[in-house]
């Protein structure tokens, strides 16, 4: 049994166990990667299990992971396949990838995507190992609404009420770098009639010099407004966090209009660096 922590209160104490390292099946592509499909990171007492997908690359030690979170305005989306191949670009340069899904608006209020992906940080942390995966070099990505919720991870929160108790507890869910795609950064809660409730519900509101680093990318003919990224960046230059926003000349939303694989490029690249990845080569 996996450890969640000696104080449970009641509600949680029927929450049932995530998926043990040595439970797990894998297929080894065709690239060499180790691919896990659909991991039970959490089992919420009252919900289907939270689930994710896992590209492991071969390496000498453990590797650096990133976990990616899917688009889809928080009513839709799949953590099956990551966009424009960004897994395999990771995979390349030593980097893993754990795609997870989060609970839909349909399904539960924000904050519970939020804890979900705290959740599945300290999946990564407690079960990674056991997988090939390095529990300190863990980073966050996500396009759109997934992008609001790696930001949101990176602000390295404290708040319970933002956290959550969902899965393993007892480790912290800290991430060492985040890149942002097309990122939604308002409230969760935009019609709240409290605007202290629907600004809480905002990374921007969180942010503090102990943020991770971030590379926020964004369409400059994004229909949502590049500002999502821009703002959020100013804010944490303005607290001394290391934050770039990249423009994207030309694109729209899910970056419409313009080939992707620079934008992939740069996201690979900059998580190799702030993880301090290492490619390896391959017999294939």
């Amino acid at each position: 049994m996996l450890a969640r922590g000696d104080d449970l209160p009641p509600e949680l104490a029927t929450q049932q166990e995530p998926d043990a390292a040595s439970g797990l099946e894998s297929d080894l592509d065709a690239r060499g990667d180790l691919v896990y499909t659909d991991i039970a990171y959490a089992r919420p007492g009252g919900f289907r299990p939270l689930v994710l997908d896992l590209r492991v690359p071969p390496g000498d030690g453990p590797v650096p992971v990133v976990l990616y979170l899917h688009g889809g305005a928080f009513l839709w989306g799949s953590h099956h396949g990551p966009l424009f191949g960004v897994a395999e670009a990771l995979a390349d340069k030593g980097i893993a990838t754990a795609s997870a899904q989060y609970r839909l608006s349909g399904e539960a209020p924000f904050p519970a995507n939020l804890h979900d992906v705290h959740a599945a940080l300290r999946w990564l942390r407690v079960v990674g190992p056991e997988l090939g995966l390095d529990p300190d070099r863990i980073g966050a990505m996500g396009e759109s609404a997934g992008g609001f919720l790696a930001c949101f991870a990176g602000m390295r929160l404290t708040d319970p009420a933002l956290v959550g108790r969902v899965g393993l507890l007892g480790v912290e869910a800290r991430v060492e770098a985040v890149v942002g795609w097309y990122s939604y950064t308002g409230s969760a809660l935009e019609e709240h009639p409290d605007p202290a409730v629907a600004s809480w519900a905002s990374p921007r509101s969180h942010v503090t010099p102990d943020a991770a680093p971030m590379l926020l990318l964004h369409g400059d003919a994004d229909g949502m407004g590049m500002e999502h990224s821009s703002d959020l960046v100013e804010a944490l230059t303005a607290a001394g966090v290391e934050a770039e926003f990249s423009p994207v000349a030309g694109a729209d939303h899910v970056f419409a209009g313009v080939d992707p694989a620079p934008v992939v490029a740069a996201t690979a690249a900059y998580f190799a660096e702030r993880l301090d990845a290492r490619p390896r080569s391959r017999s294939n």
